[in-house]
């Protein structure tokens, strides 16, 4: 297939880029090439390549740069989604949107549907919602992934954490969430990709806990020396809103797909393992 991956330079689609062009012919456009923020360039770029599919992984993920630059993150994660969709639609080619578990909320303490209902609780995953919601009205063919906590590549939060020169880590909040290792995360578009069952999913590994049980994992794999502290200083934690539960039900897309999901803690340790020796 000849597929057009958005955000090639972020770490995600830095991933997918090397990871599919094994098997695919990519047109991997970071924001320099193309500024899906502008509709008309977007439509022509598109028309031009005439891709087979595209991925959409640009984004703002950033929440603190989302809630303080609110035309920014909803410029990029809404109104650039939309001209994707736009341009997919009317080329007539599956779209896979890569969007949040944080769309849900913060009104369940049990893992979330994909029929639930979405309430949003900050500007990141508002404007995320609008994307999905976009998508889902202009787009025939359509994939929404709901995924969190994505590890794996050169620039993950697992690695920045192993490699850092930390005296201690400070966490502020504490909640129950899932994690996804990429390169499951893009087995999972390949076989969609292929399909036609559009619609949205959720996706992440087997298995959840806290973010302190997740952080003290990532410590123990790597034998860092260094304590965790968990705070509960109100001010900071309060700054941005953010779900306490964010777990997700994949039994769609097992069903689906015909998949068994991996555990996060085997391929944690073994993402640990491998950037250890580099």
């Amino acid at each position: 297939m000849n597929i057009l991956i958005t955000g090639a330079k972020g770490n995600i689609g830095t991933y997918l880029c090397s990871y599919m062009s094994k098997s695919h012919t990519i047109y991997a456009l970071d924001k320099t090439q193309l500024n899906i923020m502008d509709k008309i360039a977007t439509e022509e770029t598109l028309n031009l390549l005439k891709p087979d599919a595209v991925i959409h992984t640009a984004a703002i993920t950033n929440k603190h740069i989302c809630e303080y630059n609110e035309a920014l993150a909803y410029g990029v994660n809404t109104v650039g989604t939309l001209n994707i969709a736009h341009s997919c639609n009317s080329l007539n080619i599956p779209l896979v949107y890569l969007s949040t578990t944080d769309v849900y909320g913060d009104t369940k303490s049990s893992p979330y549907c994909e029929i639930d209902e979405c309430k949003p609780l900050n500007v990141y995953s508002k404007s995320k919602l609008g994307g999905e919601e976009l998508v889902q009205t202009i787009c025939e063919k359509y994939f929404i992934l709901r995924t969190s906590n994505i590890f794996g590549g050169n620039d993950c939060f697992v690695r920045k954490l192993i490699k850092g020169k930390h005296t201690a880590i400070y966490l502020f909040s504490n909640p129950t969430l899932s994690v996804t290792y990429i390169e499951d995360l893009i087995v999972v578009l390949e076989r969609l990709l292929v399909t036609d069952k559009y619609g949205v999913y959720n996706y992440t590994n087997e298995g959840y806990l806290s973010k302190s049980q997740l952080i003290n994992s990532i410590i123990e794999f790597s034998n860092l020396n260094v304590p965790l502290i968990v705070n509960s200083d109100k001010l900071l934690s309060n700054i941005i809103k953010e779900p306490i539960y964010t777990c997700v039900d994949t039994s769609l897309i097992k069903d689906c797909l015909g998949i068994k999901i991996p555990s996060f803690n085997d391929r944690l340790k073994g993402y640990i393992n491998k950037s250890l020796k580099f």
